[in-house]
């Protein structure tokens, strides 16, 4: 069909138009950002009764003249609400009747079948398609939802329905995987959605991706910090899957051409559970990502996430100082927020006020003032952080230092005996030194203001029913510093492990307390290797070493720690 839509090919069979004036028609769809419809109206290719005829005859579904759609609309305000209505004005359908389990809905172009399945997503009842004329439909829509001020939709940003800001979910709103689903053919989507929801909990994914392909649909989990490839659905469901997790998530699923972010809580086994949901427009469709937020999972406990004695110690140590700057670097997904949200969970207490600023809030606690950023209304880090220190904090959280103005801010509070935990993206502990000098911190000032410096990395636990044992060969004892007596284990795979060789993740931790002798180098510029030698001679642990430890307790393999934890020489 090329870039002719249905309509224009059945006028050109029935020789109404002509292959020439199609050009014109979809400039002025483009110009006018109008539907084809409404731009064969305004270039009097046809009337609008032209058109829903010929809808009519070619899909055999029935025309509602003029005189009956009025006479439905006035009894349809009860129905409207079962449409949100930025759904029922950019598809242009209206609700006109409910008979048992169907409903009759009107719309202009009725090829458009994604509409169907968006309408019994939302409404659980048979669609029942008539088709109306645009200016029928047009004045229905205006009639029951009140006439359109653009001006003002933009200028409110046309959120959403929903919960509002900072309301709790509803018992409603949260999805219950427990609840059984009467299996029709109908709810065979969401039957879908609330097992692919339930598999992801069992097999401990911390997220799912579902990507559009020309073919075929492609979901994966993301397992221990490795995509997992699951069996797709058939692409035939692609829309009414996305569909479904949209409404689910209080995203508008008429948008598909920018990207969106929502959130939805589902309840699994008495535990709920929170999922972040964000959508991105991709050239065969929407691809959605899901992170999956289980706090029951999250181990808030220091020995749990893997912290040796001495990293530990000096932790503490530094957490527990009436003020400075504490800085936990890492990739993303290296488990920073899981380090900050443990410390935090260690001092909160009555006495102590705790604020944090992050984007997003990942996950909520008593007794902690969380604020999440909301660029669009200016409330950025920056904002917030400067209404922090006029809030009478004890002990202030934010979730990345992003910027030279940020950073600069955290000094200014640490300067003015607040204690300030922060997060970096670096290789190392001591290389945040440099990067903050680079963000244009004085030397001086970070010396007398820096407590401590953490790196950390996730690496995967071999699998203790399947690892295997053998002794490190003499290059590995050159290299790596093994001795003969060392057992190490390798991963093999076994059905409880799904075959990997590993089952969960455990951090490694560099944690570099910053002694007088190191602040003093700091305030003379010392370069890094420098530092690097002195918190060596201080017995100071880094990544690798550490990594190298838990090869030797059989926690994990020399091969996991070399791509984890190796950051260069």
């Amino acid at each position: 069909m090329s870039d002719k839509s249905l309509i224009m090919e059945l006028f050109i069979g029935k020789k109404l138009m002509t292959e020439k004036e199609v050009p014109q028609i979809l400039t002025t769809q483009a110009k006018d950002n109008v539907t084809v419809e409404e731009s064969l109206v305004i270039n009097k290719v046809a009337s609008e009764e032209d058109i829903a005829k010929t809808y009519c005859d070619y899909f055999k579904v029935p025309l509602i003249t003029n005189e009956e759609f009025t006479k439905q609309v006035e009894k349809a305000y009860e129905l409207a609400r079962l449409l949100p209505e930025r759904f029922a004005r950019a598809n242009k359908v209206v609700a006109l009747e409910k008979k048992d389990d169907s409903l009759r809905v009107a719309v202009i172009n009725p090829s458009e079948i994604f509409i169907v399945q968006e309408i019994y997503l939302y409404t659980g009842l048979k669609v029942v398609l008539n088709v109306g004329t645009i200016s029928a439909i047009t004045n229905a829509l205006n009639t029951l939802y009140g006439e359109r001020d653009e001006v003002k939709e933009l200028a409110s940003g046309l959120l959403p329905a929903g919960k509002g800001e900072g309301e709790e979910e509803s018992e409603e709103d949260v999805l219950d995987l427990n609840k059984p689903i009467p299996a029709t053919r109908e709810t065979q989507v969401v039957l879908f959605v609330n097992k692919m929801f339930e598999t992801s909990i069992q097999q401990r994914a911390s997220d799912i991706h579902i990507e559009p392909y020309a073919e075929e649909i492609r979901i994966r989990f993301r397992i221990d910090g490795i995509l997992n490839e699951v069996p797709p659905p058939p692409k035939s469901m692609f829309i009414p899957l996305i569909s479904r997790i949209k409404i689910l998530s209080k995203l508008d699923i008429a948008e598909k051409r920018i990207p969106q972010d929502g959130s939805l809580t589902m309840r699994y086994n008495d535990v709920k559970i929170d999922v972040r949901v964000s959508t991105c427009p991709t050239v065969y469709g929407e691809k959605m990502v899901m992170r999956i937020l289980n706090k029951a999972k999250l181990p808030l406990d220091f020995e749990k996430l893997g912290f040796g004695k001495q990293q530990l110690d000096s932790f503490i140590r530094g957490i527990n100082c009436p003020n400075g700057l504490i800085y936990v670097t890492g990739p993303t997904g290296s488990g920073k927020s899981t380090t900050l949200y443990t410390a935090l969970q260690m001092l909160n207490s009555p006495e102590k006020n705790i604020m944090t600023v992050e984007d997003p809030v990942e996950y909520k606690f008593h007794g902690i003032n969380q604020v999440q950023v909301k660029p669009k209304v200016g409330l950025t880090f920056q904002s917030a952080l400067r209404s922090f220190l006029r809030q009478d904090p004890d002990i202030i959280m934010l979730g990345e230092t992003r910027d030279a103005e940020t950073a600069e801010i955290c000094l200014r509070a640490a300067l003015t005996g607040h204690l300030v935990l922060s997060t970096l993206h670096t290789n190392d502990a001591l290389s945040s030194i440099s990067r903050l000098e680079d963000m244009g911190i004085e030397p001086f000032l970070l010396a007398s203001t820096l407590r401590v410096v953490e790196a950390q990395r996730l690496i995967r636990r071999l699998c203790p029913n399947c690892k295997q044992s053998y002794a490190p060969t003499p290059d590995m004892i050159r290299k790596y510093g093994f001795s003969e007596s060392d057992v190490l284990y390798t991963h093999v795979g076994c059905e409880q492990c799904n075959g990997l060789g590993y089952k969960g993740r455990v951090g490694i931790y560099e944690v570099i307390f910053i002694s007088p002798a190191i602040s003093d180098m700091i305030q003379r510029r010392e370069p890094l290797p420098a530092l690097v030698a002195q918190a060596k001679r201080e017995g100071m642990h880094f990544l690798f070493d550490v990594g190298l430890d838990k090869v030797r307790e059989g926690t994990t393999s020399l091969e996991e720690v070399v791509t984890v934890a190796a950051v260069g020489e």
